[in-house]
Parts: C-alpha cells; sequence; structure tokens
C-alpha cells in the first residue's frame, strides 16, 4: 500500500482480516461457495464481523469439504 492509499484508507480497512474471496462464487446446494467455502450467511455477514470472527472461519475453511 503506498502513501496515498494508506491515507484514504479508514482505521477499519487496514485493520481488517482481508476476505479469503478468490473470485470463484458458485455455490452447491448446500449454499457454499466452492470457491472460498464459506456460506453464502458468511459472506454477506463479513463486513459486520469481528476480527476474531472473520479468523476463526479462516481457520476453519481448510476442513470443510465442499462439493459442487
Amino acid at each position: 500500500m503506498n502513501e496515498k492509499q494508506l491515507i484514504q484508507s479508514s482505521p477499519r480497512e487496514l485493520l481488517c482480516v482481508a476476505s479469503p474471496c478468490v473470485d470463484i462464487c458458485k455455490y452447491n446446494k448446500n449454499n457454499y461457495c466452492v470457491g472460498c467455502k464459506r456460506h453464502s450467511d458468511e459472506i454477506t455477514g463479513w463486513i459486520n464481523y469481528s476480527d476474531s470472527m472473520r479468523e476463526a472461519i479462516i481457520k476453519d475453511l481448510s476442513s470443510r469439504n465442499i462439493d459442487e
């Protein structure tokens, strides 16, 4: 991030855990994204989650087996 971007960023943007989105937004029959493995509720709620909630979700993603 360059100085201009840093100045224009809000404190929330600088402190938040990044989204695990990989731009493969395809949902299976159980409403899980086959790209990032998050449930549709987790995706829509992401902006409101605390960093600790986001970290917990990200930690859990590797153990999820998501079928198309």
